[in-house]
């Protein structure tokens, strides 16, 4: 085994093992490793609603990278997109509207536009893959860097997808100023599938890579 596997470990992890205080680990990663991002400017309750449907819904997957020192690296989606938003938003919705009013007081028209945009957002399946599940979130911490975590939480996070009997994976990041994380997917063996304009001239690439 590599020197930088014996440095930590990754496994899959589900509500039943995964306490509270991990939850919170995750979203002080999260903010480390997306400052500025919108997601993060909503704070912490609402990150904590985010993870937690990925933690406890059955079509959620949350992995995780850890070493003696706590967790230094999470990947986090679900088998489901169109079913995982829709029935987070059904069951958390009033929770996530409470958790986004910080938010709203300091930028209540970006923030409203935001929150318009995902009462209709499913994942943004690729087109002609229909059985494909969503890596929505990686995040490793900065300490972590040059050690694999960021390829061994892709490669558990897939095999788990497969174990599912999910046939491919996607997932969208920015296109603009953002090569090393473009050229890390793929690296990962994901494939560029198409390129699309959010709101506000956000230009995003879609990833997607066969799994089996």
């Amino acid at each position: 085994m590599s020197k930088s596997l014996t440095d930590y470990s990754v496994r899959c992890v589900s509500g039943s093992d995964l306490a509270s205080k991990d939850v919170e680990a995750m979203i002080r990663l999260h903010k480390a490793a997306f400052p500025g991002f919108f997601l993060t400017s909503l704070g912490s309750p609402f990150l904590r609603l985010l993870y937690g449907g990925f933690v406890n819904t059955d079509s959620g997957i949350c992995v995780v990278a850890e070493n003696g020192e706590g967790l230094i690296g999470f990947a986090a989606g679900t088998t489901d997109p169109d079913s995982f938003f829709r029935t987070l938003l059904r069951k958390k919705g009033a929770s996530f509207a409470l958790a986004v009013i910080p938010g709203l007081l300091h930028n209540p028209v970006f923030v409203v536009r935001k929150c318009v945009g995902a009462l209709f957002y499913r994942g943004e399946k690729p087109k002609g893959i229909p059985r494909a599940g969503l890596l929505s979130s990686l995040a490793v911490s900065p300490d972590a860097s040059g050690k694999g975590v960021g390829q061994n939480l892709v490669k558990t996070f897939c095999n788990e997808l497969s174990r599912r009997g999910v046939e491919a994976v996607y997932l969208t990041t920015d296109a603009s100023d953002n090569d090393p994380v473009n050229r890390f997917y793929a690296k990962c063996g994901f494939h560029l599938v198409d390129a699309f304009e959010r709101p506000g001239n956000r230009r995003m690439n879609k990833w997607a890579r066969m799994l089996g």
